[in-house]
Order: C-alpha cells, then sequence, then structure tokens
C-alpha cells in the first residue's frame, strides 16, 4: 500500500511539473512583445528597443527597406574606428578629388580640404557630429573605397542584416543603398560597443585642432536633441546620428537614458512637414523620438517579476525522510520593463539546467541548478536555483537504496542466472532423473523376484 502510495505521489508531480512547463509556453507564443505605445509615429518605419532586457518595445515595418541616409555613417564610423588600432594619433591624407563625386550636389561637409592631413578620431568626429560627407569618403579612401564597402557589407551581414546593402560610404541616394529600421538597429547595437564611437556619438560640439589646411574649427551637431544651445535639447538623449535626403526623408537613430532605463530608437521616412505636436516648429523625426521616448518613460517601468524564491521547477530526492521530490526557487530577483498601462501580467517561462536527482542531506540555500528566465519570450537573465528548505537524510532509506542496488547489480544478476540454472538443473534431477531412476531399479527387483521363482519351482 505504501509503494502504491508513492507511486501515486510522483505521478501527480511529474504531471504537475509538465502543466507548469508546457501551459506558459503556448500562452509566450501567442504574448506579444511590444508594449502598446499610445503615440502616433509618423515614419515609416521604426524600431524601439528597451537594451535593459533586449525587448522591442515598438516597431513598424521594421523589415521594410528604406534609404538611410546619413544614418549610413553609423556603419563607416564604426568600422573605421575598429579597424584602426590607433584612431587618435592615425593621420589620415584628404585626396584630392575627395569633393568630385558631389559637384553639383547640396550635401553636409565640414569643410575639408584637399592633403589635409587630420587624425582618423578628427574624421570621425566630422561624421557624426556634421555629418560631413567628405569625410566619409575620405575613410573610405584611406582604406580602399570598395574594400572598405565590402567590409560594410560583411560586417552587417555578420550582425544578422538580412535587408541591408550599402554601396557608398556616406549615404547620398542609390536605389540599390538601403537597410531597414531592424537592421539599422542590429548595427547600432554593435556600434555603441566600439571604443570611442558613444564618446563622439554623443557630442554636441567639438573643436576640431588646426591642420596643415586650417585653423581651429568647431563642429556641431546635427543632432538637435542632444544639443544644451537648442530649442530640441532633452536631456536623455545620447547620440547618435541623424539623416535626411529627398528620398528618405527624415532619419534619426538614438539612444535614451533616464534612471537607469535605456533605449535604442531607429526612425526612417518621417515627414518633411513641420510637426507641432511637441514643439510648435518641430521637426517631425525628433517629435517621434521626443513623444515615444517621454511616453515610455512615464508609463513603461522596470519592475521586479521574478523575485528570490519564486518556485520553478521540482528535482527527484533521494534518500529523505519524507519527500520525494524537492522544489527548487530563485536565488535573486530578476526585473524587466513592464507596461504599466497593462492590465496583464508579464507571462515567464524558464529553461532549467539541472541534474535529474539530488541525494539528501539538502541545506536552505543550496544551489542545485540554473535556470534562464523570459518575460513574453523575451530573454530577461539566468539565475541560480536553489533549495529554500533543509533536507535531512534518512538512514534506513540510505540502507535499502544500497541494499537494493547490490541486489540489483551485475554481479547479483549473474549470480541470480547461475542460481536458476542450478535451480533447475535441481528440479528437474529430482522430478525426472530420480522417479527415473527408482523405475527402473523397480523394474530390476521385480526380474530378479521372477528368476527367483523360475530357479525354485525347477527344484
Amino acid at each position: 500500500m505504501d509503494k502504491m502510495c508513492s507511486f501515486v505521489k510522483k505521478t501527480i508531480a511529474v504531471l504537475l511539473v509538465f502543466i507548469v512547463f508546457t501551459a506558459p509556453v503556448y500562452s509566450c507564443c501567442a504574448s506579444a512583445t511590444e508594449i502598446s505605445l499610445g503615440v502616433d509615429v509618423t515614419a515609416e518605419a521604426a524600431y524601439v528597443v528597451n537594451t535593459n532586457t533586449g525587448r522591442v518595445v515598438y516597431q513598424k515595418n521594421a523589415t521594410k527597406q528604406m534609404y538611410p541616409a546619413s544614418c549610413t555613417k553609423i556603419m563607416t564610423a564604426a568600422l573605421a574606428l575598429e579597424m584602426c588600432p590607433d584612431p587618435m594619433n592615425t593621420i589620415v591624407t584628404v585626396p584630392n578629388g575627395v569633393w568630385i563625386e558631389f559637384e553639383g550636389i547640396n550635401i553636409s561637409n565640414a569643410g575639408l580640404a584637399g592633403s589635409e592631413e587630420m587624425t582618423m578620431y578628427d574624421l570621425v568626429c566630422c561624421m557624426l557630429l556634421q555629418s560631413a560627407n567628405e569625410a566619409a569618403s575620405t575613410v573610405a579612401h584611406f582604406y580602399g573605397r570598395d574594400d572598405f564597402i565590402d567590409k560594410m557589407n560583411m560586417k552587417a551581414r555578420y550582425l544578422g542584416c538580412t535587408g541591408t546593402h550599402f554601396v557608398n560610404p556616406h549615404g547620398l541616394y542609390d536605389a540599390d543603398h538601403y537597410t531597414t529600421a531592424e537592421d539599422l538597429y542590429k548595427i547600432t547595437e554593435w556600434a555603441m560597443t566600439v571604443p570611442y564611437f558613444m564618446e563622439i556619438a554623443s557630442m554636441a560640439r567639438y573643436t576640431l585642432p588646426e591642420t596643415n589646411k586650417h585653423y581651429e574649427r568647431d563642429l556641431i551637431t546635427t543632432n538637435k536633441m542632444q544639443d544644451p544651445n537648442s530649442g530640441y535639447y532633452t536631456s536623455y538623449i545620447h547620440g547618435i546620428k541623424t539623416g535626411t535626403i529627398d528620398e528618405s526623408g527624415r532619419c534619426f537613430v538614438t539612444s535614451a537614458e533616464k534612471d537607469g532605463i535605456e533605449y535604442v530608437g531607429v526612425f526612417l521616412g518621417a515627414p518633411f512637414e513641420v510637426d507641432t505636436r511637441h514643439w510648435s516648429q518641430g521637426n517631425s523625426v525628433f517629435s517621434n523620438a521626443r513623444l515615444t521616448f517621454d511616453w515610455l518613460y512615464k508609463y513603461a517601468a522596470m519592475k521586479k517579476v521574478a523575485p528570490a524564491g519564486t518556485p520553478v521547477t521540482e528535482i527527484a530526492l533521494k534518500y529523505a525522510a519524507e519527500k520525494d521530490y524537492l522544489m527548487l526557487c530563485t536565488e535573486t530577483d530578476l526585473t524587466t520593463l513592464v507596461d504599466e498601462t497593462s492590465e496583464d501580467a508579464p507571462v515567464l517561462t524558464f529553461e532549467t539546467n539541472i541534474p535529474d536527482h539530488i541525494q539528501a542531506p539538502v541545506s536552505e540555500g543550496q544551489v542545485i541548478g540554473t535556470t534562464k528566465v523570459f518575460s513574453d519570450g523575451i530573454y530577461i537573465g539566468e539565475v541560480n536555483l536553489i533549495s529554500t528548505e533543509n533536507i535531512k537524510l534518512s538512514i534506513i532509506a540510505r540502507i535499502l537504496d544500497f541494499v537494493g542496488s547490490i541486489l540489483t547489480s551485475t554481479p547479483a544478476m549473474i549470480l541470480y542466472a547461475i542460481v536458476l540454472v542450478f535451480g533447475a538443473f535441481y528440479i528437474y534431477y529430482m522430478m525426472v532423473v530420480i522417479p527415473r531412476q527408482q523405475r527402473a531399479q523397480q523394474k530390476r527387483r521385480e526380474r530378479q523376484q521372477q528368476i527367483a521363482e523360475k530357479q525354485r519351482r525347477r527344484k
């Protein structure tokens, strides 16, 4: 009866674990990974990510191929810095023919002159602050223009960009030069890790040192949202790049940080028309960014969704006096971004890494394994799984298990086989051989009696 009760308990526990882990998976698949943004984004394509968690909080036409304009320089600048061992001291000479490709075109520039000598760092400043097209061409020329553009495309593919193709380093219009909002986020995410990139991209102003062609001169960022002297100034905006051509509309890639909550936003193809929703004479792409981030900082917050002690899964328990399974819980807190306008709590799922079983004794707080935690399908972290109770060792259970292991060991199996063989032989001997011998002896006695009887009659 005790064995039957134990079997029932184990079966129920396994079924409960199965329900816990399968039900949330289905919910996760049906759950959106975005927050219900309460803002009308007028850009044709957009992609906004909370970088604390990796959660996509908003997307619109995220995989649509768009012309990136000077946002191309994010790739150009980051790749140039990555390829240069010492940007602060590497001298680059502006090609004499650098302006030929721009003849008859009104472009953003830093007024660089042919044969002017500058550091790689200063050239990147020209690109990222003042969006200097001739600086981008100079960098490409330094590394070999065709080879550098090939590397731009190779890097894009390496980063997982599937809708991107570059044909120039600056972003002026070409029908074969395009990207997507999602791809441009991937490029920016990488660029932000390249040394010097964010330092430069976050500058509002920079003074170029005197060169062999020019005295000192100031660069002013085209990202007015990070310029304290601009009416667009927004304290939480940090970088990264604007872009505007007739074919692309207004484009903007930026990062934002406030109270420890960080975002990267990509806005492509915003209208040229004035947007008065935040500023009376607002640039539409800046308005998109400002309204989006203001809403997120007001209505989205980092919340503790898996506090320490959250039950996750059970593990089989051996040698315990009263339990067959032990509940494992999270050791530390985990937080994620939560839409405070939503009535639905985030759906948590877990990918556990634990052994098949654990042996008693077990102490409270003992680390048994780990689990990856997902909120609405988005990975938010990995934590240890621990026991929240002390489990004593049962000596009787240990002895019984030891005896059981001996009785089921390979030598024991061989011994059982030998005993069975000898037992079968013994039964055969007792039931077949001995009765046969007894019958034979009986027949011999009968024959002897018959012979003796015949002899007596003859006498």
